[in-house]
């Protein structure tokens, strides 16, 4: 549980900011669907350090917990304010 943990306090964060490396262009043109899906990620993520904290390795778990809460928190944001119609 311990190197579940280690990898989703890695993968959260990278896929957070992997639309601003360029490296997806072709999901970014998409829209909303991405946004979410990136939210998603870091919900998931989340419970993988929420489980592990439960069960065995609190330092791992807390660490994934508190690197995937940014990833949430933005990209979560960005899904709600724009989903209920708000704009640029």
């Amino acid at each position: 549980m311990t190197i579940a943990a280690g990898i989703a306090s890695l993968v959260g964060p990278a896929c957070g900011v992997l639309p601003y490396t360029d490296y997806l262009p072709v999901f970014i043109s998409s829209g909303l669907a991405v946004v979410w899906l990136l939210a998603t990620i870091g919900v998931i993520c989340i419970g993988i350090g929420v489980f592990a904290f439960s069960t065995s390795s609190k330092v791992a778990g807390a660490i994934c917990v508190l690197t995937n809460i940014p990833v949430l928190a933005y990209w979560g944001f960005i899904g709600a304010f724009f989903s209920m119609g708000g704009s640029r």
